[in-house]
């Protein structure tokens, strides 16, 4: 058994040993006998009692001794020590859209995870799974799929270091392991800083990456639009667009200009397919509208060297319906969102484009339609990240010792509340051990 606070134990010896002080030091009156006649009483004077060192009331002193030790133990946090390990792991297992295999994935983390140990799965989002369950584990990486979000490695190391003071208890050192493809996508601004927070090195298990996926030549459909519409003059000057027959090819995107009928929907459930919601007059979309009514100077889709960027008066009177966001505004309000349906995926977009000016002729506005357009998820590039930041990722130096970390969690108390249960039960014993001293 170990102590978290071994400071109560020796107040409660210090309290324990005052109390059998004052119970050798105390002293009795001698007790007291009526006398049927005053003259059998010998004329002296009166003397004190005098004081015996030798313990009284033998059974009230051990009552009282046991309640304060009871309650100096249970301030000490008291924890049942169980067998430690050497090393203990914080395994993070990478579950975004950049896997090529997930069983490879599960496979690889299952030959390092050991009971006890704490794994996480991630994506944009962390998952800490406890008592390091590989079926646990491969239930979640088979519920993602190719169109999962991407990975986030700030957000994977940030929840691994808030886990890792779980393993204080049965562990002396702490080991982070990251099985991932390492694609550059999971980088962000804040990856760096939070790696540096770790003193130790990271064991790095790098899996197959998904293969990349440039966003296609898609065809577009335009539908329920006039002929001068600025989304299909966009939409023709790219050279995609087929305002008649359905499109057909390896990957289709329709553009719906109108209001969105039961047939749109059935058509996006297929995985080649992108149902883009675009109304030409955004008030009959049916979306939230705005509290008040202004306008924005320029709107930002998609990123990288794809992305486009429109810069233009924009009056903006709704707001998309909730999802991904794929459309930003300059100001960073949602412009447009991604929702997913069946194997395909709905988009709704509340950008209103003029019918007057040149707007729609701009090549900006044609990489704006390309953008909104393109595959479910956005374009996939899974770039495998470079030598000097997986040097960075891996770090040097030994493990991190447990008794360095944080403890960021609160122990259990049971043991502590039995303790203080027993040391409540003595103190309903010990009137009744007092009345016992008064009638002896």
């Amino acid at each position: 058994m170990t102590f978290l606070a071994p400071w109560a134990l020796w107040a409660a010896g210090a309290v324990s040993a005052a109390v059998i002080a004052l119970h050798i030091l105390a002293s009795r009156n001698p007790r007291v006998t009526p006398l049927p006649t005053a003259r059998f009483i010998p004329d002296v004077p009166l003397r004190a009692t005098a004081r015996a060192m030798r313990l009284s009331d033998v059974m009230l002193m051990l009552a009282r001794v046991a309640v304060v030790m009871l309650v100096g133990v249970a301030f000490a946090r008291p924890e049942l020590a169980r067998g430690r390990r050497s090393v203990g792991r914080v395994v993070m297992v990478d579950a975004s859209r950049a896997l090529a295999s997930r069983s490879e994935a599960a496979d690889s983390a299952a030959r390092l995870i050991a009971r006890g140990d704490v794994v996480i799965a991630f994506d944009s989002i962390a998952h800490a799974i406890r008592d390091g369950s590989t079926d646990v584990l491969r239930a979640t990486l088979a519920d993602s799929s190719p169109r999962s979000p991407h990975g986030s490695l700030s957000t994977a190391f940030a929840a691994a270091m808030r886990a890792a003071s779980a393993l204080r208890a049965d562990a002396d050192s702490v080991e982070l392991v990251l099985v991932s493809p390492l694609s550059a996508e999971e980088w962000d601004a804040a990856t760096g800083p939070i790696r540096a927070a770790w003193p130790g090195r990271v064991r790095l298990v790098r899996v197959a990456a998904a293969t990349s996926s440039a966003a296609p030549a898609a065809r577009i459909e335009v539908t329920n639009a006039s002929l001068d519409d600025p989304v299909r003059a966009a939409a023709s000057l790219r050279g995609a667009a087929s305002a008649g027959a359905p499109a057909t090819g390896p990957f289709v995107a329709r553009i719906d200009r109108g209001s969105p009928i039961t047939s749109d929907t059935a058509w996006a459930r297929d995985p080649a397919h992108t149902l883009v919601r675009w109304p030409a007059e955004l008030d009959i979309s049916g979306w939230r509208a705005r509290a008040r009514i202004d306008t924005t100077g320029a709107l930002l889709a998609g990123e990288g060297a794809t992305a486009a960027v429109v810069v233009s008066p924009f009056a903006r009177r709704v707001d998309p319906a909730p999802g991904r966001v794929i459309a930003r505004w300059a100001d960073g309000a949602v412009a447009a969102t991604e929702r997913a349906l069946g194997a395909g995926c709905v988009r709704d977009v509340a950008i209103p484009l003029p019918r007057a000016g040149d707007l729609a002729l701009r090549e900006s506005t044609r990489r704006l339609v390309a953008q909104l357009a393109s595959p479910c998820g956005g374009a996939a590039r899974y770039t495998p990240a470079s030598d000097s930041a997986l040097a960075q990722l891996r770090g040097s130096g030994p493990l991190v010792a447990t008794r360095a970390l944080e403890r960021r969690t609160v122990p259990r108390g049971h043991l502590a509340t039995w303790l203080l249960s027993a040391a409540f039960v003595l103190l309903l014993l010990e009137p009744l051990l007092r009345r016992q001293r008064v009638s002896a």
